[in-house]
């Protein structure tokens, strides 16, 4: 017979605690900092929402990354997270005992409703957010103003954004140049494996005078590149060329790339770049 490992005293505590959800949001102030994350994971991924929202609003991290326990779309859970941080920051500061605001959201590689969506845009202060990951969520879809919102109201605390794999079309794009092109505190975007035509690209570029604080950029190669599946050397190599001289023309790029997606499925696949024809331009 096997020996059973008895579970640990941490293990006991999480237990109690979700069993008695008063217990919990009574007492969440007051828990060591060891016992959120995983007490969190349990009570997000067990839909307790009450307790999630307790939890948020009381999180000692400045970090709140919760796309990865979104494996299935769930609204009421989502809503719930999303009233925390506005409970978590609505809060009035005490002598001493101030909070650290909400930096980063991160909601990654999972679908998103448009009514999650909306409840971004509400939560107001979620405003302060320096880093926005939307990466592998598919907004091909979904009406992007409440992002636009967002945009617009992080315009002077924003520092980085990546919407890769997003899917998102010219028109979603051009939706976000006015938003975005406020964003003069931007160091980082990632705009990679979205479908963006040369022209859109253009407007992008050509709109983006304030984000002299760039240090990264990575966007996609432009749809005219492709004919089917396959890529054009030729025609990627002149027309990122041409979205180069555009920016120089604007502000000095620092690190700047384009990629096809080709060249993403290869970094997914873990291929050599010659057997998928890889293709990134930099």
């Amino acid at each position: 017979m096997g020996v059973q490992i008895p579970p640990t005293l941490l293990t006991l505590a999480r237990q109690a605690l979700l069993r008695d959800e008063a217990l919990a949001i009574s007492h969440v102030e007051n828990l060591p900092v060891e016992l959120f994350p995983a007490l969190f994971k349990e009570a997000f991924t067990g839909r307790h929402t009450k307790i999630t929202t307790a939890m948020v609003a009381a999180w000692p991290f400045p970090c709140l990354p919760v796309g990865a326990l979104m494996t299935t779309p769930d609204l009421e859970t989502f809503q719930a997270v999303l009233a925390g941080v506005d409970m978590r920051l609505k809060r009035k500061f005490q002598p001493r005992c101030l909070m650290t605001p909400l930096e980063t959201l991160s909601i990654t590689y999972c679908q998103i409703s448009q009514s999650d969506l909306d409840g971004i845009s509400q939560c107001q202060k979620l405003f302060q957010l320096r880093h926005l990951d939307l990466s592998g969520v598919v907004l091909l879809d979904l009406d992007l103003t409440p992002l636009c919102v967002l945009l617009e109201n992080t315009a002077h605390t924003l520092q980085s954004l990546d919407l890769k794999g997003c899917r998102m079309t010219d028109p979603q794009l051009a939706d976000l140049i006015p938003a975005l092109s406020q964003c003069c505190q931007l160091t980082r975007v990632g705009f990679y494996d979205n479908y963006f035509s040369m022209p859109i690209l253009m407007d992008f570029l050509q709109h983006s005078a304030k984000l002299s604080k760039m240090n990264e950029e990575r966007y996609p190669a432009p749809l005219e590149c492709y004919y089917m599946f396959d890529v054009s050397i030729e025609r990627f190599t002149q027309l990122c060329a041409q979205l180069m001289d555009t920016l120089k023309a604007i502000r000095q790029p620092k690190t700047l790339s384009f990629g096809t997606i080709m060249c993403h499925l290869c970094c997914k696949r873990l291929l050599y770049p010659e057997q998928f024809g890889c293709s990134c331009w930099q």
